[in-house]
């Protein structure tokens, strides 16, 4: 198996998260870095940890492809072509692998699977901003735990596990190439080939450290712009996920049952969250003094996310701003 890590930031949890991909309990597996850069902090990381771990096979590649639109995508370029397995995991800089996650998907890599996914889960949040995000992604992750176990599979770039055979016969990167959501693209691929999504049982661990407003703001609004893009048919029904939305429409109704419409409205907000907390606390995932007021902010957050989604075709990545469906520059 060849683990492919593509790096750019150093960022928080950085360090832990690479350090994890050396520990895997598995028998034979190398370890592919790719940057855009040819020297940075984040390398300087990665250099230090090749050397603390010789026994495990790694290498830096350095990427120069600029023939998809996914930056990210580019960036896998260069170390598929030079992988010596067939068996592919890729892995983001922030996620960080329990020792035996790889043995995880392998188990889930069943003959009629073609790609293998995890769920993210959020841990370490260091500030309200952070709190926020990772009520954002453990959000998802409840929502895709149920999918889950339903037996069904989406395509989550966090961590993926593929065959680069299969990619070949889809068409290689080129069959991927046209769209940010490379993950997506892929798992849709696979299916037009007979070959099945689905989500390791084991979950993974996302690093968020310290965030702001901003930064949180500006991924939520790329992802909901994507998400309109690649799903047009759900994405109009996400505000039904709002807490906020079904409040006022809790307040809207409460006259029909003679009850006030604050009262219904605070009641509905306070059920929801309790609930969501309850959920979190019963899952190990992070509960704080602050959740009440990051639960409010993410809500807010989420819905003006939505809105800027139906203003917009482009997103920001990488410091550039991108064309959803083909990734321009502008």
């Amino acid at each position: 198996m060849s683990l492919i890590l593509p790096v750019k930031l150093l960022n928080p949890g950085f360090e832990q998260a690479q350090r994890s991909a050396f520990r895997q309990d598995y028998p034979d597996y190398e370890i592919l870095f790719s940057s855009t850069d040819k020297q940075s902090p984040a390398l300087d990381v990665v250099h230090e940890l090749i050397e603390n771990f010789p026994e495990r096979p790694a290498r830096i590649l350095q990427s120069t492809a600029n023939m998809a639109a996914s930056p990210k995508m580019n960036n896998l370029v260069a170390p598929l072509a030079a992988a010596r397995h067939d068996v592919i995991v890729t892995k983001d800089s922030n996620i960080t692998l329990d020792p035996d996650t790889i043995q995880a998907f392998m188990r889930s890599f069943t003959p009629g699977v073609g790609l293998v996914c995890a769920v993210p889960v959020a841990v370490r949040s260091e500030n309200y901003a952070a709190q926020i995000e990772a009520l954002i992604v453990n959000a998802h992750a409840r929502v895709l735990l149920m999918v889950s176990m339903l037996g069904c599979g989406f395509g989550v770039g966090k961590v993926m596990l593929f065959k680069r055979s299969d990619l070949e016969k889809l068409g290689g990167i080129d069959a991927v190439s046209d769209t940010i959501a490379e993950d997506s693209a892929i798992a849709k691929g696979f299916a037009s080939l007979g070959l099945k999504t689905r989500f390791a049982h084991k979950t993974a661990a996302q690093e968020i450290g310290r965030r702001n407003l901003h930064e949180i703001y500006e991924r939520q609004a790329r992802w909901a712009v994507i998400r309109r893009a690649m799903e047009p048919w759900t994405f109009p029904l996400e505000p039904i996920y709002n807490s906020l939305v079904t409040s006022l429409a809790a307040a809207l109704a409460a006259p029909l049952i003679g009850v006030s419409p604050l009262l219904a409205a605070g009641g509905t907000l306070a059920l929801w969250f309790v609930a969501e907390i309850g959920v979190a606390a019963v899952k190990g995932w992070e509960v704080s003094f602050w959740s009440p007021l990051a639960f409010l902010g993410r809500e807010i957050l989420s819905l003006m996310a939505w809105l800027h989604a139906w203003t917009t075709r482009d997103v920001v990545w990488a410091n550039k701003c991108l064309h959803v469906y083909n990734g321009e520059r502008r």
